[in-house]
């Protein structure tokens, strides 16, 4: 299980969504929750060394720097932080492609209040 002291980068063009996982991750105890609207900022956030990023969850579909180019380029830099695609569409070829990036998980949005703490709690198990 995910130490509750984690640093957990949270990546969405949208704010109602960044906040609603933020939401979610405080309300099972993690406080250290980083927000990013864009790959760019995910990327910034996880090269600052002066920070430690834990695990990422990180949209696909967003403007400036999509979620797979972020992925491709945190890999580069960071083989071991743990990398949560988040997706609104199960699109195969999309998560076949992150696998192959270096995803560790995926999660298809939205993340609603009741089921996202189970759904969470079953990722963190597997980091």
């Amino acid at each position: 299980m995910l130490d509750k002291s984690a640093n957990i980068l949270v990546v969405d063009d949208t704010f109602i969504m960044r906040e609603s996982l933020r939401r979610i991750l405080a309300g099972m105890g993690y406080d250290n929750v980083i927000q990013a609207e864009n790959g760019r900022e995910a990327v910034k956030a996880v090269e600052d060394v002066s920070r430690r990023i834990d695990v990422v969850f990180l949209d696909i579909v967003m403007p400036i720097m999509d979620g797979k180019t972020a992925l491709k380029k945190i890999r580069e830099t960071n083989k071991t932080v743990s990398v949560v695609m988040l997706t609104s569409v199960a699109d195969k070829d999309s998560i076949i492609e992150c696998s192959k990036l270096g995803m560790t998980s995926y999660i298809l949005k939205p993340i609603n209040a009741v089921e996202g703490p189970d759904i969470l709690k079953s990722i963190f198990r597997k980091l």
